[in-house]
């Protein structure tokens, strides 16, 4: 593959991670409004249960494409790293590891602080 097709190919896999969170965002939004409102005062175990369930799969789901979608980025900074004479943007990307890294391991912390904090918000 040549420079720009890797630079498309980078662009879409950041759309990609992107799209991956709405479902999430959208999920933890309306059960820790319906929380703050108050909805689930006196609701039954089941209620709590399932609010818990619905946000644990959409958030755990969201979190495994958005692995995946980081693991297809990285493969296509080492492909960029291997040509030679790159553009600016080429040169930008193929720097991108490091951040790709930090991005895997902030994912992890802020999917595990949300869900305590959803948690003790439900609870």
């Amino acid at each position: 593959m040549n420079e720009k097709d890797l630079v498309y190919l980078w662009n879409d896999k950041r759309r990609q991670i992107i799209s991956a969170q709405m479902h999430s965002v959208i999920a933890l939004a309306v059960v820790t409004v319906m929380a703050l409102m108050g909805y689930f005062d006196g609701a039954s175990t089941n209620a709590f249960t399932f609010a818990a369930l619905f946000v644990v799969t959409v958030g755990s789901l969201s979190v495994l494409n958005q692995f995946a979608v980081i693991r297809e980025a990285a493969s296509i900074v080492k492909d960029l790293e291997k040509i030679e004479n790159l553009s600016g943007v080429g040169k930008d990307i193929s720097a991108s590891g490091t951040y790709l890294t930090y991005t895997r391991i902030l994912m992890v912390v802020f999917s595990l602080a949300l869900l305590l904090a959803l948690a003790l918000l439900i609870l």
